[in-house]
């Protein structure tokens, strides 16, 4: 089988403790360092494949298939290109690695893992236009490729010390109103009144 890998820059803006990220794995037009273009439309086949069958590529560290780093949580096509959101699984020690150098942006790089399904040749850019692809893995790697590529955000949750306050907080807001509306509706002790039935 001919396997083949695209590597794409990745540029980190923030990054906090949830460790989504996304950005592109691939973007269409761009000559890469392996002479090939990667066409619109190359990636709808294999797409719609991975969701009939209900699941998607792997996350890999380094295209080592014997070290899954988290899982994509969205993979599509737009105008731009291979569009991903993903999550690092930050309960493994290359999840935490992988955390680590990104935040310190010393680990830059995208790489897709693919099979060439079908191409042809740009005689004027002299490179291969590749028009379907079956994609099988997008990995974290050290050296990019492609340098149109990035990570354009990391999602970050709220801070897990400052739940519990806003949480308590929110609890005596609710009692204090439930105070107040059983108060008001408690009937009030009139021994002159009578109720007649």
């Amino acid at each position: 089988m001919n396997i083949k890998h695209v590597a794409c820059a990745l540029q980190v803006k923030a990054l906090a403790e949830s460790g989504v990220f996304t950005g592109y794995a691939s973007v269409f037009g761009i000559i890469d360092s392996q002479n090939e273009i990667v066409a619109p439309g190359a990636f709808a086949r294999t797409l719609a494949q991975w969701q009939k069958q209900g699941r998607g590529p792997a996350m890999l560290w380094m295209h080592d298939p014997t070290q899954p780093i988290g899982l994509w949580l969205s993979i599509r096509e737009d105008a731009n290109g291979l569009a991903v959101e993903g999550r690092l699984a930050l309960g493994t020690q290359k999840g935490r690695e992988a955390y680590e150098l990104l935040k310190l942006g010393a680990l830059t790089g995208l790489s897709i893992g693919y099979k060439v399904m079908t191409s042809k040749v740009d005689t004027a850019r002299k490179a291969r236009v590749l028009t379907e692809v079956s994609l099988f893995e997008i990995s974290l790697v050290t050296f990019p490729a492609n340098e149109a590529a990035r990570v354009s955000d990391v999602k970050a949750p709220a801070r897990s010390d400052k739940a519990p306050k806003n949480l308590r907080g929110e609890m005596r807001d609710a009692a204090a109103r439930l105070h107040q509306a059983a108060r008001f509706l408690k009937p009030k002790q009139n021994p002159q009144r009578r109720i007649h039935k």
